[in-house]
């Protein structure tokens, strides 16, 4: 692909078009579309003329790959030629709409080159500042040494228009930098030894028309040297410069301009009368000349020689009489900001488009959000309604359960109480009807006795189920009340110690399970501990209740029924408490030093 690169350049046309064997192939098009692409411009290119076939074949290997980027190429070239036939309107028409379509694929290269094109066209019609910027995007994307160089030195050129000496030297220092490269050394190519002379020339040139100061012989030899170097370039290498005659015409109305600050009139003459005699045969250099003739007029008003000043006036008229480069200038003016509009239209369309579609998405996204939303809250309103339907069902399961220990209690206690009590009464009066009335009045003590008791406990039945009880407060008042009764007739030491927040709602099943544990405790501490003391502590934090009920008694002995797997009827029915209150029941004893309950239960 170099060697085709360098034929391409210097319009070695038989070696390019020899590799069109290689390249035209649809397979190839369509497995490597940019090797095909590359070659086929390349050998195009290297043709002056249109050759009609090979670029009909190129279209053909595009529309068959349907690779974007060979159909932009393509027209690419075809802009190239209306450009080289003089058709600067079409071409920037054409340039204008590959842009887009460079960009749009992404293709630096020819991006590049649309822009360097275009900077050029308008560089030939003398627009200057609508050039650079074209120029200035291109050169940063172009790999290749002799297309950079050209884009710097026509950079340079805009500058030197706009009288920017600084930025003149910029760009000559940056094509400098290119003196080593390889490609440019194996060529032979001295554009950059030009292009330097011809940046270092213009840029003296303004310093010295705006100080004022300068040695003007200086710059006269080095305008004689730069027309030199011109003469001995090899046209073939594509230097920007198209014609030697227009490159000295436009390099003398500078160094005119130059000498007139300087005052070295006798110098600006000679320079005159030279571009002039080289414009007689220079069919493109109208622009040059109506820039020479306005700076001879200039000199000739500062030596106040009216007559002369008033002939390059004239001069300079006829000139623009016969420039049709301003007529072509507004003609692409005119087709660039059509070409504006329209691209602007089109981004108008599809920024519209682009707005459409994200208000249709945002539309999308509100319904789907709404939607969420609706089933969340139908959620929400569901898993309420689960908890609402759960907590109804406990407390049904609740009051069924307390319903049915309140039967079992009541069969069971209150039954068996009455019928000792009628065991008793029968006793009573047998013993009574034989005058024994000691048995008769122990008889009548047991049922005094058992009365009292179904009293206690058909009180304590109805404190379990009364709604205003369900505080822990009412738990623990019913816990003192209950030991002080129990522990006080027998002398025993009673202290009753709460920590925590007591104000809490507690389930009836759970109060009452906690009571009836207790009072079992309670129970067995007065009547079989032998103690002297009894402590308990109540607590209620982080949603737990620990309660704690130890003595100072005897303790359990081993294999007591209390130390038994299970223990006695109380501890068993303490345990199987705990295990409805899902809590966690722990007894410690030791023989002669008392004995601890401890229970751990969640609210």
């Amino acid at each position: 692909m170099t060697r085709l690169h360098d034929s391409s350049l210097g319009s070695d046309t038989a070696f390019c078009d020899a590799q069109i064997e290689v390249f035209d192939d649809t397979a190839l098009a369509r497995i490597h579309p940019e090797r095909v692409n590359d070659a086929f411009v390349l050998i195009i290119i290297s043709h002056n003329a249109y050759p009609v076939a090979t670029q009909e074949r190129f279209l053909q290997l595009g529309r068959y790959a349907n690779n974007e980027r060979m159909l932009a190429w393509h027209d690419f070239l075809i802009a190239r030629w209306q450009m080289m036939n003089g058709d600067k309107v079409g071409a920037v028409r054409l340039y204008q709409d590959l842009l887009s379509r460079f960009e749009r694929i992404h293709d630096d290269m020819g991006i590049s080159s649309a822009c360097r094109r275009l900077g050029q066209i308008y560089r030939q019609l003398g627009d200057f500042e609508v050039a650079l910027p074209y120029i200035r995007r291109a050169w940063p994307m172009e790999p290749r040494a002799e297309f950079r160089d050209n884009m710097l030195y026509a950079m340079g050129e805009c500058h030197a228009h706009a009288a920017r000496a600084d930025s003149v030297r910029w760009c000559r220092d940056r094509i400098a930098a290119d003196s080593l490269d390889p490609v440019l050394l194996r060529r032979g190519d001295d554009r950059v030894r030009i292009y330097t002379h011809r940046l270092d020339l213009d840029a003296t040139a303004i310093e010295v028309r705006q100080t004022g100061k300068g040695d003007g012989p200086a710059l006269v030899r080095d305008l004689l040297d730069l027309d030199s170097l011109l003469k001995e370039r090899d046209p073939r290498l594509g230097f920007i410069e198209a014609d030697d005659d227009a490159a000295y015409i436009e390099v003398a109305e500078e160094v005119v301009r130059a000498l007139t600050a300087v005052h070295r009139a006798d110098l600006a003459h000679a320079v005159i009368a030279e571009a002039e005699r080289r414009s007689i045969n220079c069919k493109d250099c109208v622009l040059e000349e109506v820039a020479l003739y306005a700076a001879a007029a200039d000199m000739h008003m500062a030596l106040r020689d009216q007559q002369e000043a008033l002939r390059y006036q004239t001069l300079r008229a006829d000139a623009l009489a016969r420039n049709e480069v301003g007529k072509a200038r507004l003609a692409v003016e005119q087709a660039r900001q059509r070409a504006e509009f329209q691209q602007q239209q089109a981004q108008a369309a599809l920024q519209l488009e682009q707005e459409r579609a994200t208000t249709r998405e945002m539309d999308r996204e509100h319904r789907m959000q709404r939607m969420v939303l609706f089933v969340l809250i139908a959620f929400v309103i569901l898993f309420a309604g689960l908890l609402f339907v759960r907590a109804r069902t406990n407390r049904r399961i609740q009051l069924e359960l307390l319903r049915t220990r309140l039967s079992r209690d009541l069969h069971d206690d209150i039954g068996s109480t009455l019928s000792s009590i009628n065991i008793l009464s029968t006793v009573a009066r047998r013993k009574a009807e034989t005058g024994d009335e000691a048995g008769a009045a122990a008889s009548l003590s047991g049922i005094s006795e058992r009365t009292q008791r179904l009293m206690r406990n058909m009180s304590d039945i109805v404190w379990s189920v009364d709604p205003e009880r369900d505080t822990l407060e009412e738990l623990l008042a019913r816990m003192r009340e209950f030991g002080a009764s129990v522990l006080d007739p027998k002398g025993i030491s009673f202290r009753f110690d709460t920590a925590g927040d007591l104000r809490a709602a507690v389930l009836p099943t759970l109060k009452s399970n906690l009571y009836l544990i207790f009072k079992e405790a309670v129970n067995n501490a007065a009547k079989h501990a032998q103690a002297t003391e009894v402590i308990v502590s109540f607590a209620y934090e982080k949603n737990r209740i620990r309660l704690s009920i130890s003595d100072d008694g005897a303790g359990l002995h081993e294999g007591s029924a209390a130390t038994s797997s299970g223990g006695g009827n109380g501890l068993r029915n303490m345990r199987t408490r705990a295990e409805e209150m899902k809590g966690g029941l722990r007894i410690e004893s030791t023989s002669g030093q008392g004995t601890a309950i401890h229970l751990e239960v969640p609210l």
